[in-house]
């Protein structure tokens, strides 16, 4: 449902520029007003795109959550963090090393 919205908002612009002609639509300034809001919608769903490609490579890279799930079913906070320490640490590959960071769940361990 969300991604019918926006190329509806889209589809109403296009009509608007086409019945008024260019010159006319881009006199109005709430015309552009659509135009701007609209862009940044349509960039943050092209950057929510991209920011998830790189964190899912990011995860493939370090096999991260799935080394750190097995070790938080089992309860083992020590390797967890271990775990943890060890993608964060790794300067050879500070991209992906950095979209791990982000994509963090902020889990702080109990002390055993």
């Amino acid at each position: 449902m969300h991604g019918v919205r926006p190329v509806g908002l889209l589809w109403t612009e296009c009509k608007a520029l086409y019945s008024s002609g260019p010159r006319v639509y881009l006199l109005d300034s709430y015309n552009w007003i659509d135009f701007i809001v609209l862009s940044m919608y349509l960039s943050s769903y092209a950057l929510r795109f991209l920011v998830d490609r790189r964190i899912k490579f990011a995860d493939l890279h370090f096999n991260g959550t799935m080394r750190a799930r097995d070790a938080l079913i089992v309860r083992n906070f020590t390797q967890f963090l271990a775990i943890k320490d060890d993608i964060f640490s790794d300067f050879r590959y500070p991209t992906y090393s950095y979209f791990m960071k982000a994509c963090e769940s902020h889990y702080h361990a109990p002390y055993v």
